[in-house]
Order: C-alpha cells, then structure tokens, then sequence
C-alpha cells in the first residue's frame, strides 16, 4: 500500500514539472493549497500520532527541530531557489549548478518515500494522511526542478532527465521501508523528523511562493485544505 501511494507522487511531480514549462505563473492556488494540506497533516494527524506513542521522551521535538533544519540546510546547499534569483546563463558550471540542485529534490523526494513507509509502520491512515501531504508539495517538486534547470541553461532533455529522476525517487524511498521494522520509540523519532520537515516546506517553501502572487484567494485555498485535512482526521476511524 505504501509504494502503491508513493507510486501516485510519480504523477503529482512529473504534473508540476510539466505545468512549469506551460502554466507558471498560473499556480498561486495550487501552491497555496498545497501548503495547507502539508501544514494540516503536521497538525492534525502527524503530531498527535507521535504524542500517543508510549514511552517517547520528553525531547522528542528535537526531532522535529532537527528536520526543519535539515531541509533548511538542504535548500541551502542545494541552492532549490536559485532558477528563480538568477537569470538564464548557459556556461558549462552554471548548467551543473542546476543538476546539482535537481539532485538535491531527488534526495528530498527520497526521503518523503520514506516517510510514508514509517507512517504505515504505524497505521494504515497515518500512511495515508502522510502520503497526501507528500502528493501535495511533490507537485512544487516538480515545479521548481524543472524551473531550476532550465533557469541555468540545461537543455530540455536533460531536464526531462532529472525531472523523471525526482518522479522516480519516492517509490524507492518507500519500498526501501518493506525490508525494515521500527520500533515504536524509532518510529516516533522518525515522525518527529518528518512533522519538522513538512513544518519547513510548507511555511518556508510552498506559502512564501504561494504569497509572490497578490491574491486573497491563496489564503482561502489554504484554509480550505487545512480544513479538509482536519475532517478527514477526524472521519478517519483510528
């Protein structure tokens, strides 16, 4: 079940990199949506699944502090923003910095595999919520692999190269859980880390390009999928 719904990031990213060729600056919405529905299942079902777990020590939110920093260093390191600060150039170095970034969505896209498998580890719905939140930004993704390659030169070839690589990455990441078990404690670190990370990328990443486009509807697509991911919570049976 896990690698059947990590299979479904490998439309929702090959979606977003396709639209940033054709419909770029049409995505506010979506983007604000997206943010949402990440943030939503931090809140609503990721945090009080590790909260329930018994025998987790009280310090268990430095795993949340230490996958916020994470991605923040990895948006760093991997420059995931510099398609949209700098302006096309096609040299030779410039065109590896934009692989080296679409590396970096890959490793990230791994790690959302990942993260689905822990959550079915614990319950099928907790897989499932966590699976939707990765759908969701998967789509930005694509977005901004594809916007970072072309944006230092690459050729469309070579972007379509990466793009399907980054498809591709969440399947494996959850299929790598089928050949290990966590124990409970482990999985509580492990979703620790996870609710820092989705903190990260949807405040830090998806709301902020969301708010580039001037337009009160961002916000109300925002609550909207907020409030949809607390109803599914609450309809959900545990």
């Amino acid at each position: 079940m896990a690698v059947a719904l990590a299979a479904l990031t490998f439309f929702s990213t090959g979606l977003g990199g396709l639209c940033a060729i054709r419909f770029r600056a049409r995505l506010h919405l979506l983007l604000g949506f997206a943010a949402g529905a990440v943030l939503g299942v931090v809140l609503f079902d990721v945090l009080p699944e590790m909260f329930s777990i018994e025998g987790i020590p009280s310090f268990i939110t430095l795993g949340t502090a230490g996958g916020f920093l994470t991605f923040f260093l990895l948006e760093r390191i991997t420059a995931m923003h510099a398609g949209r600060e700098h302006p096309r150039r096609t040299d030779e170095h410039t065109s590896e910095v934009g692989v080296l970034s679409a590396i970096g969505f890959c490793v990230h896209s791994f790690l959302d595999g990942v993260g689905i498998g822990v959550g079915f580890q614990i319950s099928a719905n907790l897989g499932v919520l966590i699976a939707l939140a990765v759908i969701a930004h998967d789509f930005n993704d694509g977005l901004n692999t594809v916007t970072v390659m072309l944006a230092h030169g690459n050729p469309v070839r070579r972007t379509l190269a990466l793009l399907l690589l980054d498809m591709t990455t969440p399947v494996l990441g959850a299929a790598s859980t089928l050949f290990f078990e966590l124990p409970e404690v482990g999985v509580a670190w492990i979703l620790a880390f996870f609710a820092g990370s989705f903190l990260y990328i949807g405040a830090s990443d998806l709301l902020p390009e969301a708010r580039e486009h001037d337009s009160p509807l961002v916000a109300v697509a925002t609550f909207l999928a907020m409030a949809l991911i607390f109803g599914v919570t609450r309809a959900l049976p545990k």
